[in-house]
C-alpha cells in the first residue's frame, strides 16, 4: 500500500496500524477502528461520521478509490468506508484521546437493571 499523501512511500504496519516514515500518517483497517477506540475508551463506542468539507481528494490506500472527507468528533479524516481510515500526523492521537465521547449508549435493559439496582440496594 502507498501513503495517500506521499504517494509514493509503502506503508509499514506498526501495530494496529499502517505508518507512512515521511509525512508520519497512519491508516487503520475499517475492521480495526472500533476496537482500537473501544480498547482506549474501556466500554463499547458508536462512532458518528460527519461529512466534512475539505479541498483534498485523497486515493485508499487499498484499492485507489477517492476517500470522503468526514470528522469524528472534532477530528477532520479522510475515510473509505469499506477499507479504512487515513490519519494525518497526530490525528490519530488526538482522535484516541477523544474515545470516551464516543461511548454508546446502554442497552434498554441495562438501564433497566440500573435503576433495580438502585431500588434494590
Amino acid at each position: 500500500m502507498k501513503c495517500p499523501v506521499c504517494k509514493t512511500v509503502d506503508l509499514e504496519q506498526a501495530g494496529y496500524t499502517f505508518r507512512c516514515n515521511r509525512c508520519d500518517g497512519a491508516w487503520v483497517k475499517a475492521e480495526v477502528v472500533i476496537p482500537l477506540l473501544e480498547e482506549r475508551a474501556s466500554t463499547i463506542v458508536e462512532l458518528d461520521w460527519k461529512p466534512n468539507t475539505e479541498a483534498h481528494v485523497r486515493a485508499c490506500p487499498e484499492c485507489g478509490t477517492a476517500m470522503e472527507t468526514v470528522k469524528l468528533g472534532t477530528v477532520a479524516l479522510d475515510r473509505h468506508e469499506p477499507h479504512g481510515v487515513w490519519f494525518d500526523a497526530r490525528e490519530l492521537a488526538a482522535l484516541l484521546k477523544q474515545a470516551k465521547a464516543f461511548r454508546a449508549d446502554p442497552p434498554e435493559h441495562a438501564t433497566l437493571m440500573e435503576k433495580l439496582h438502585k431500588l434494590l440496594g
